[in-house]
């Protein structure tokens, strides 16, 4: 069980819980700006895998001893850091009594070396439980959990090899079907959630390395297209990642997605440098003034269509990204008469042109708009990928 501490809401927060979710870890989340609750909180959790708190690092550190009575130190390896950090980016040093805060920590615990800003990470062992310090800043912790969390949690247990892909498509049900055939010499769990599924294989220790290899050729044969990473990341990372690799840009015009597209891009660190802009067009005039929808198309073939679909992604990729994507569908509870609700039209265009995918997604509206918003970001990935 691992136990998570932060005094508020915050990205940084949500991007490690959903790091967690990921792992299919299990642990308990506190929230709390009163110190005596956060202190009774730490008590009752050392004995657990590990504490996570979120929060300034200095704070963190000073209420972790003062709970355990642990006396605190200044690390010169922090204060080294927080220094080169200041010179590489031109950034001006703090004062002594800010350096103070910045850099202490308990007794035994060390700190990582800091990435994107003045707060280190701080890390340590205490009776068994291992304690992670976190600074309130997503990039930083995003950091932090890649680096160096997730191969003390996760990556080592018992000596185990693990090997992890994610798969977008199918239901969990296809995805079992097709993991129950694999070997003897490899347990397996997944997780879906809205047709997005995370397959983490576990070899024993000391498994001959042949065996793996020829376990992570039999899973690219199961799996096929339907597998976008090999690594715990979502959808919009692996489109982040891939599109400024490739120096590229993406519009998305949303319509049953109502802005769900863009704010899972916006969630990933560097989006800026991916996301040209997204438009919420719901309303049919939405449509057709701000992206160019001929009205006649909206008569004639209805607004969830392919035809407007086709026209709503031409009219971003006229405004200058290398990428565009449109959705448009029927999330329920009801729909036009003789048309399935879940039906979606998702369209995807480049200088080359523009293709568009015809899907019926089940679920309640909200299960059908996340399903939506996940399939444009996949038919973005293999349309970049083909």
């Amino acid at each position: 069980m691992i136990k998570v501490f932060a005094r508020q809401h915050s990205h940084a927060l949500r991007y490690l819980c959903d790091r967690l979710d990921g792992e299919l870890a299990e642990y308990d989340l506190f929230i709390s700006d009163n110190n005596a609750s956060i202190a009774q909180f730490l008590r009752i959790s050392i004995g657990c895998s590990a504490v996570v708190m979120v929060d300034s690092v200095g704070d963190s550190g000073t209420l972790f001893a003062e709970t355990f009575g642990l006396s605190m130190f200044y690390d010169k390896f922090a204060e080294r850091n927080v220094r080169e950090f200041c010179k590489l980016s031109a950034k001006e040093l703090p004062p002594q009594h800010a350096m103070d805060k910045l850099c202490i920590a308990p007794e035994s615990f060390n700190h990582y070396a800091l990435t994107y800003g003045y707060q280190c990470a701080c890390y340590g062992e205490y009776k068994k439980t291992h304690v992670y310090m976190i600074p309130d800043d997503p990039r930083e912790c995003a950091a932090i959990f890649d680096n160096y969390m997730y191969k003390d949690l996760f990556r080592n247990v018992a000596g185990a090899e693990h090997l992890i892909y994610k798969v977008f498509g199918l239901t969990e049900k296809a995805v079992k079907e097709r993991l129950a055939t694999l070997g003897k010499y490899v347990s397996h769990k997944c997780e879906t959630t809205n047709l997005d599924t995370k397959i983490v294989l576990t070899f024993p220790p000391k498994c001959m390395s042949s065996v793996i290899a020829q376990t992570a050729e039999s899973v690219k044969k199961l799996f096929g297209d339907f597998i976008y990473a090999t690594a715990d990341q979502s959808l919009a990372r692996t489109v982040v990642e891939l599109m400024s690799g490739l120096n590229k840009t993406l519009s998305v015009a949303e319509s049953i997605t109502g802005g769900l597209i863009s704010s899972s891009i916006v969630d990933v660190p560097g989006a800026s440098s991916v996301l040209y802009e997204g438009a919420v067009t719901y309303s049919i005039p939405s449509k057709c003034s701000r992206l160019g929808v001929n009205p006649h198309f909206v008569d004639e073939y209805g607004v969830v269509s392919q035809q407007v679909a086709q026209e709503m992604a031409l009219g971003l990729i006229k405004n200058g990204s290398d990428v565009a994507v449109s959705t448009t569908g029927y999330a329920g509870p009801t729909s036009d008469a003789g048309l399935p609700v879940g039906l979606c039209y998702i369209g995807v265009a480049t200088a080359k042109g523009v293709s568009v995918y015809r899907n019926v997604f089940g679920g309640n509206r909200n299960s059908i708009r996340a399903q939506a918003a996940n399939m444009a970001l996949y038919l973005v990935f293999k349309t970049l990928t083909k």
